[in-house]
């Protein structure tokens, strides 16, 4: 998505149409996750399946409003859709991509290595990372802190599946 000032910068004069590239990112994801949400509930129980198929339904119905919306748009010719290289280049070097790269890496090792060990890895990181790396041994004590609470209500008091790894193991031991 390139920002006015971006796009002033770049070209010398200001744009006379916006850009709805950086619109359609979040509806794109929000599609993507309803549909895997949608398919990871089809051996759950049938009111999951329901409560899904409702809720997901009624959020692609948005999206595809939205995506109408931003296609008329674009052929009357109101609005541009454009991805500049300066503006994918910034966006590969900010944090918002590396916190959602390492979203996507606490998704990918939250089943093989558990709930409690993989949220600790993840709120370490996040805090590090959005801290510049400033006093991680507090930053550790508090993301060790945060999943102990995470795993005493969510395991402990309201029995949720999640997870298990080498910690829950560990810790239904001594509980």
């Amino acid at each position: 998505m390139q920002t006015k000032d971006a796009h002033l910068a770049e070209t010398g004069q200001a744009p006379d149409k916006p850009n709805i590239a950086g619109e359609l990112i979040i509806p794109v994801l929000g599609v993507l996750f309803t549909i895997y949400y949608i398919v990871t509930v089809l051996d759950s129980p049938w009111t999951a399946q329901v409560n899904a198929f409702m809720v997901g339904s009624l959020l692609i119905l948005t999206a595809l409003i939205f995506f109408i919306k931003k296609i008329h748009s674009l052929w009357g010719g109101v609005a541009i859709l454009e991805i500049s290289p300066l503006a994918v280049s910034n966006a590969m070097r900010s944090n918002q991509l590396r916190f959602t790269l390492l979203i996507l890496a606490y998704l990918s090792v939250l089943e093989v290595i558990g709930f409690v060990l993989a949220t600790v890895l993840f709120f370490f990181l996040s805090m590090c990372m959005l801290g510049a790396g400033r006093r991680p041994f507090l930053k550790l004590l508090i993301a060790i802190f945060m999943s102990l609470i995470g795993y005493i209500v969510f395991i402990l008091m309201f029995q949720t599946r999640l997870p298990k790894g080498p910690v829950e193991t560990i810790l239904a031991g001594l509980v």
